[in-house]
């Protein structure tokens, strides 16, 4: 039904309804494989044709809770609720209108066949009044507390009278994915050392920060801190006291400060949006 009321022509609900009872799978564990069964719900994982079917089943969210006329805006454009596949981040100004939100989220589920974790579900206040205290919102009958700090799609963010960001997480598991490199390394050549921890631990900030940075404001300080991260590093793997510029060495590599990767994504990130031709996207940047 989500699909017939966004449009798609019938004849395609059709093949994808064949398409799909006709899917089935098995299990292969230690060479053997288990026998086949079908999945009565959810889409192929990997398919190209995924992500646009999970968005037309969840703009349902999206839809209802926007004629609540509660929520976030930005020049009259909603943005109370912002959809990451089954990831759900609800705005809004005011703790009656955050509970009028939660109340239709729950009845949305029930008409989608979904349920909410509750156990994953955390409530944030950021603005001049974070510090008061405030009672749980509920959800489905459950209480959903308050927190000092959320994790949303591998991004801490802190309660306070501004937007802030947690980076600590970040460069704990970033050092301990170069422990673990240094640990099974030995007899290793420095480039490909370097080529190693460039893929697997500076992804950890890639992929926590850096598809993120063009939203988040972090500080100057956080900023050096990521770029010491990386420096010292550098330092371990090429032999340097902790005293030791480094940069004449990155640069004799053909390699980036940290600091000039995270401004080398925002201007791309940019870029895309100046030429972008999507509309909305366009006007707002200006």
């Amino acid at each position: 039904m989500s699909l017939l009321d966004a449009g798609v022509p019938v004849v395609i609900v059709d093949i994808l309804y064949n398409w799909y009872n006709k899917l089935s799978y098995v299990v292969r564990w230690n060479g053997r494989l288990s026998a086949y069964f079908t999945a009565g719900s959810g889409v192929r994982q990997g398919s190209c044709l995924s992500p646009a079917i999970v968005n037309v089943f969840m703009n349902l969210f999206i839809i209802r809770l926007r004629c609540l006329g509660v929520g976030c805006c930005i020049s009259s454009i909603f943005v109370g609720c912002i959809l990451y596949a089954d990831d759900i981040l609800l705005l809004s100004p005011t703790v009656n209108g955050l509970q009028s939100m939660l109340d239709k989220c729950a009845e949305v589920a029930s008409i989608l066949s979904l349920e909410f974790n509750v156990n994953k579900s955390h409530c944030i206040a950021i603005g001049k009044m974070c510090k008061n205290e405030i009672m749980p919102m509920n959800l489905n009958g459950n209480d959903v507390n308050w927190s000092d700090a959320i994790k949303y799609l591998g991004v801490y963010l802190q309660s306070d009278r501004s937007v802030k960001f947690d980076i600590s997480h970040n460069k704990r598991n970033f050092y301990a994915a170069c422990n673990s490199i240094f640990l099974h390394s030995h007899g290793v050549n420095e480039i490909a050392l370097l080529h190693l921890q460039e893929t697997y631990s500076l992804s950890v900030i890639y992929i926590y920060i850096m598809y993120a940075i063009p939203a988040l404001s972090l500080t100057n300080r956080q900023v050096n801190e990521l770029n010491i991260c990386w420096n010292n590093v550098i330092r371990r793997l090429f032999g340097y006291h902790k005293w030791e510029i480094v940069s004449a060495l990155l640069l004799s590599l053909g390699r980036l400060y940290v600091r000039y990767l995270l401004m080398l994504r925002k201007v791309m990130f940019y870029i895309r949006l100046f030429y972008s031709h999507n509309a909305f996207i366009h006007n707002h940047f200006y």
